[in-house]
């Protein structure tokens, strides 16, 4: 059987058109990055309504790099890569990453001198420390890092989602959400708390608003009354277990033999084992399991 792929490439691209018309922590509940800790609400970068974020656990996925396709692997390590690049992480060894836009936040374990001098390498200046991270800001000032004591926030000032400010006011932004000083995108947006809420520790994680969807569409898997969707991919013994989340803007715009045909319809679902369809309140979760070298990136599509 022929699957249509999605790599991670393609899908993140779409991904930012949709939400550019329309992004727990990074290891769970362990600390970290996290969703509600470190994104800030939209509009405080570009002027949107939404956008998207991923999260993911690079050194998870190398583990296993032997049991994935060979083009959804290499489609995994080049996504983030320009922010691994700059602070001189490898993706095995980065702990975790949270992306959203040209922004990310690295976990990993790092020595804060060999991160300096990665970027006084490529002629960053040191500048003042802000709400306890070192801050480096690039020759052009289109980039900015902050290095703290367990993860290391790189900052750009254009992406997919616009630009309003240098890179280190984008920086200082994403500092603040995570100090508590300025409002989340959780905080802010209810439907993408909703997304966070259903999301438990897992190895890929994607989520993103947008305006209510107004007409349905099960072969695109669009319905009526849709205004924020994830997707959770968990590591487990026999493969990859991956939820796709829907969140309606009513309880009552749910229609289950819509859901149900997009399942039988969408050939995204024909390597998974014992499709599960459950809601709670206004959040559809459609479940399954697939063997690691059948995943393919769901970022941002089904």
């Amino acid at each position: 059987m022929t699957r249509t792929r999605r790599s991670l490439l393609k899908v993140a691209a779409a991904s930012g058109a949709v939400a550019l018309a329309g992004c727990s922590s990074i290891l769970g509940g362990s600390g970290g990055a996290s969703e509600t800790q470190w994104l800030y609400q939209p509009g405080t970068v570009g002027d949107v309504d939404h956008y998207l974020s991923l999260r993911y656990k690079p050194s998870a996925i190398a583990e296993r790099a032997a049991n994935f396709d060979d083009d959804v692997y290499d489609a995994m390590r080049s996504f983030g890569s320009s922010a691994r690049d700059l602070v001189g992480f490898e993706f095995g060894t980065t702990d975790a990453q949270l992306a959203f836009g040209k922004n990310a936040v690295l976990a990993a374990d790092f020595e804060a001198d060999d991160v300096a001098s990665t970027l006084e390498a490529e002629e960053f200046s040191d500048e003042d420390a802000y709400k306890n991270y070192d801050v480096y800001v690039g020759p052009d000032e289109d980039a900015a890092v902050g290095i703290g004591s367990s993860e290391v926030v790189v900052a750009r000032s254009t992406g997919i989602f616009g630009s309003a400010d240098n890179a280190e006011a984008v920086l200082e932004g994403i500092l603040d959400v995570n100090a508590g000083d300025a409002e989340s995108y959780a905080a802010d947006n209810e439907d993408f708390k909703a997304l966070t809420d259903a999301f438990g520790d897992s190895a890929i994680q994607s989520m993103r608003t947008y305006d209510e969807v107004e007409s349905t569409d099960t072969d695109d898997g669009d319905f009526a009354g849709e205004v924020a969707r994830g997707i959770d991919s968990v590591l487990v013994d026999d493969g990859i277990e991956t939820t796709f989340v829907r969140v309606f803007n009513e309880a009552s715009d749910i229609d289950d033999g819509d859901i149900e045909d997009w399942v039988d319809a969408d050939d995204t679902f024909d390597e998974f084992q014992d499709v599960e369809i459950s809601t709670n309140g206004r959040v559809v979760e459609v479940t399954g399991t697939e063997a690691t070298g059948a995943y393919d990136f769901y970022v941002g599509s089904a």
